[in-house]
């Protein structure tokens, strides 16, 4: 018969890890993972609490040049908004404050689709090739 000791979680008292000089990266490694979830957390926050803005009679408001939480605040949040990147890189939006809308369609004053409006978008600090 075998006698191999099968450790349990009493064999080891909480400060073990301290004493074997086993450094403890749970500070840094919580600070990397809950950074960017605060910051999203954060950017969703500022979105929501704008409150649901509606366009105006159902047209389409004149977004062009803006910021894109400015423009999802214009359309208001229950507006079906497909975005394109204005590069032609195929890039995906994750934070909607790093990027403003170059192009919109429809047009300012149109009526409002019944399907999804299309905002042509780059990051804030490229331009839309218009000079903006």
């Amino acid at each position: 018969m075998n006698n191999t000791h099968i450790p349990n979680a009493t064999d080891n008292p909480p400060n073990s890890r301290t004493q074997a000089n086993i450094p403890r990266r749970t500070g840094s490694v919580l600070r990397t993972l809950l950074t960017p979830l605060a910051t999203a957390t954060l950017t969703l926050a500022t979105l929501a609490a704008a409150g649901p803005a509606h366009a105006d009679g159902g047209t389409m408001p004149h977004v062009s040049g803006k910021g894109l939480v400015t423009a999802y605040q214009a359309l208001g949040y229950d507006t079906a908004v497909q975005l394109r990147d204005g590069r032609g890189a195929r890039r995906h939006v994750l934070w909607p404050s790093n990027w403003k809308v170059c192009d919109q369609h429809p047009r300012p004053g149109s009526p409002l689709p019944p399907r999804a409006i299309i905002l042509t978008v780059v990051k804030t600090h490229e331009s839309c090739g218009d000079g903006r």
